[in-house]
């Protein structure tokens, strides 16, 4: 069943159960009172009966002169009077009116309990009342037929059957216009959504000016284009830089391999050749490694092995690791500030991978820096261990710090840096797999002196904690 159909039945099922409560409510407090208004009148005419039987020298064809001609209009009523034995001492019944049927002993012992009780003898209804005023008590019964009451509630309820017909006609066309209200706005977001396609992105939804949920959605969906966009634009970026990247050795390979058929050479100009095929091949290769690294640290945390890991035997490797890349680089690692308990150097992590994120910054720092040492200091501070790097290179300029962590990025406003060969990449898979443990990585950098590497890793990476740029200085 559509929306719109399940928003029409529902307004004009809850709209219909209230009007039905409201018409059977007004029909019985109508009807109970219409009987204890009648239910009065008959108790009034026992009371008269009672003191025209007290009074001296009444006979019963005056009774049945006063009964006939009475003024309290009663129709096809009945009376009979009936002594303490339950004997009968008077009866009168309108024309033609059949007399009462009841039985003498059940209304004295009715009478012996209740001064006054209202029965049902027949279709009419009547009343049990018992004079004690005078020496000798009788019970007076009256029985009437409340015509004007079938009447009235006859026509009250007529009159309520059609009202509840036409308040269900009218909440059923109410609630298909209130739906279609709500489903054509959802409508045309579902409209817009389907001219959304990889070729017109950059489309979005119209945001209203009424703050309500539609609003809200629309907002909502925007935010979630403009996070999809960005990630298919970084997405075709990366593409473009890999092919790009990917291309660039393959291509020197093979015009060098061009090169060296073309003639027959001498074994060192072999050698020589040979030797730069290999240095694109390992170009070529740690490219690809990296490549892989960033697709698997781009995944969700669920998709990784997670296991304890001791962060200083991690940053302990990484000295020996720099120096089987070069004799040159320096790695100093500082543990003075970090708090002495073994606890605090364990997190919950992909060891491989954070590994491979603090080598990719260590060994950044060892590349640019002009002593080609890199700083590394442990710290704790709010549930959080802190590695800071620190290298005394030439700095990051402002502009090229927001697209530091972009993949294939690489600084080009100074040109020692030039000189420096790297992918790309390394910053970046870094990056990603910071956030993928839930942790965050702030830059300070001062052009001419150097760059700071602070990287944040909640203990328990099941949670996400807030830090902000204030922390780095505690």
């Amino acid at each position: 069943m559509k929306i719109k159909s399940r928003i029409t039945l529902g307004y004009a099922a809850i709209a219909t159960i209230l009007i039905l409560g409201i018409c059977v409510a007004i029909y019985e407090f109508t009807m109970r009172d219409r009987v204890q208004q009648f239910e009065h009148r008959l108790l009034v005419k026992a009371v008269s009966v009672s003191q025209a039987l007290r009074t001296k020298g009444v006979t019963d064809e005056m009774m049945n002169s006063l009964n006939r001609n009475s003024a309290s209009s009663l129709q096809d009523k009945s009376i009979l009077v009936l002594d303490a034995d339950g004997k009968q001492r008077y009866m009168f019944d309108d024309e033609p009116t059949q007399p009462l049927h009841i039985n003498a002993l059940e209304m004295v012992k009715l009478a012996a309990t209740h001064n006054i009780s209202y029965i049902s003898p027949d279709i009419r209804s009547a009343v049990v009342y018992k004079d004690n005023s005078s020496i000798k008590p009788h019970i007076i019964i009256v029985a009437a037929l409340d015509k004007d009451r079938i009447l009235w509630m006859s026509q009250l309820r007529t009159i309520l059957i059609l009202s509840f017909i036409g308040f269900v006609v009218i909440f059923l066309v109410a609630g298909y216009f209130l739906a279609q209200n709500v489903v054509s706005s959802i409508s045309a977001l579902t409209n817009k959504l389907t001219q959304i396609s990889s070729e017109a992105f950059s489309a979005r939804l119209t945001v209203g000016k009424e703050k309500d949920e539609l609003q809200e959605l629309a907002v909502t969906i925007n935010n979630l284009l403009d996070r999809l966009q960005s990630s298919f634009d970084t997405q075709r970026r990366f593409i473009s830089n890999a092919s790009h990247e990917l291309t660039t050795p393959l291509a020197a390979i093979s015009s060098q391999l061009d090169v060296a058929l073309q003639k027959d050479r001498s074994k060192e100009e072999y050698k020589k050749v040979f030797l730069s095929v290999k240095d694109d091949v390992k170009r070529l290769v740690l490219l690809l490694r990296s490549i892989l690294e960033i697709a698997k640290a781009s995944g969700s945390v669920g998709g990784i092995d997670l296991s304890k890991v001791r962060i200083d035997e991690l940053l302990m490797r990484i000295p020996v690791e720099m120096k089987k890349i070069s004799q040159l680089y320096d790695v100093k690692l500082n543990f003075e500030d970090f708090p002495e308990n073994d606890g605090y150097y364990i997190l919950y992590g992909n060891e491989a991978l954070l590994y491979s994120a603090l080598r990719n910054i260590i060994h950044n720092a060892c590349k640019f820096s002009k002593d080609k040492c890199a700083y590394v200091s442990l710290t704790y501070t709010y549930q959080n261990i802190v590695v800071e790097v620190k290298d005394n290179g030439p700095g990051i300029s402002p502009e090229e710090l927001q697209n530091l962590f972009q993949p294939f990025f690489r600084g080009h406003k100074y040109e020692n840096t030039m000189m420096i060969h790297g992918t790309g990449l390394g910053l970046a898979l870094a990056h990603r797999i910071i956030e993928l443990h839930k942790g965050d990585i702030y830059v300070e950098s001062v052009v001419g002196e150097g760059s700071t590497f602070s990287v944040f890793l909640p203990v328990d990476s099941t949670k996400t904690y807030k830090k902000t740029k204030d922390s780095l200085t505690q």
